[in-house]
């Protein structure tokens, strides 16, 4: 499974989560096995690049099945949903933090509206 978290910087696990999803330049991409993160990849995008897609698109492009997120709007969390990726809620400090808050269920899983 592929577990997709809005980042601040690229520093590995060790990763800031990103406190607003839609305006995330970079996000981490959890290569997960039952508990255990197998890999870690980190993909960029940015309004200013040309070929700039929405986060939902570059996420859904990459295989992401899961969103571990900190603030997300609405809008956002209607195009995960509608792409078939769920999304949770909650996730805040580093990577590592947000993927055992996940594990442990201290997210919550964000609903359509």
């Amino acid at each position: 499974m592929k577990i997709g978290v809005p980042i601040v910087a690229p520093n590995g696990m060790a990763s800031e989560v990103n406190d607003h999803f839609g305006m995330s330049e970079y996000f981490a991409i959890l290569d997960v096995e039952g508990d255990s993160v197998k890999g870690l990849e980190v993909i960029r995008d940015s309004p200013s690049l040309k070929e700039h897609k929405t986060p939902a698109q570059l996420l859904a492009e990459h295989g992401v099945e899961v969103v571990l997120a900190g603030g997300i709007g609405p809008h956002m969390i209607e195009e995960l949903l509608d792409r078939g990726i769920k999304i949770f809620r909650g996730a805040a400090g580093t990577v590592e933090q947000a993927f055992e808050d996940y594990k442990a269920g201290m997210l919550s899983r964000a609903k359509s509206i």
